[in-house]
């Protein structure tokens, strides 16, 4: 019975030192480029496009939008014409472009790659709300605006009626 957990133990350690040894230390990963470029043409690969686009800088995403632009006058596939509109969809991008993309493939019927065209799909409709949403908050700075320069000019008028108390105070 000794003997059974003397090997038990002996199985146990060299398993966990097995898995030990798979855990890698921090400074040994490496960082992946930039820019993934899969190009099978699948859903799964775009999402990962865009994983990639969040970590670039400005400067890295302007060059990038103008690469994704170049793939896609060279090759109007639904791939690349997907890839073009999520580099558009960034914060600074022509959002009312990477719509006109979308458009055309969301209304098509005949889906031969459904996993893309759900992905227009759901990448348009974020764009329209994002679109709602851009539209509600200048109409509601718009407003907060006109109603600063109602209150300004109420404080003027105030000012004034207060001004014209004190002279006719001081007229006895």
């Amino acid at each position: 019975m000794c003997s059974f957990y003397r090997h038990s133990f002996l199985v146990f350690s060299l398993g966990m030192l097995a898995g030990c040894a798979a855990i890698k230390s921090p400074e040994s990963v490496v960082t992946p480029s930039p820019v993934y470029w899969n190009t099978s043409g699948s859903a799964a690969a775009l999402l990962t496009y865009f994983d990639q686009l969040r970590l670039l800088s400005p400067t890295e995403l302007a060059k990038e939008t103008e690469r994704a632009r170049k793939n896609y006058a060279k090759d109007k596939s639904v791939f690349y014409q997907l890839q073009y509109a999520i580099v558009l969809s960034f914060p600074g991008g022509d959002i009312h472009h990477a719509q006109q993309l979308l458009e055309p493939l969301t209304k098509e019927t005949e889906r031969r790659e459904r996993s893309l065209h759900a992905l227009a799909a759901m990448l348009s409709t974020d764009l329209a709300e994002r679109q709602r949403l851009e539209g509600a908050l200048q109409t509601q700075t718009r407003r907060a605006d006109d109603l600063e320069s109602k209150l300004e000019a109420l404080k003027e008028i105030e000012k004034k009626m207060i001004q014209r108390e004190n002279v006719i105070k001081e007229k006895p």
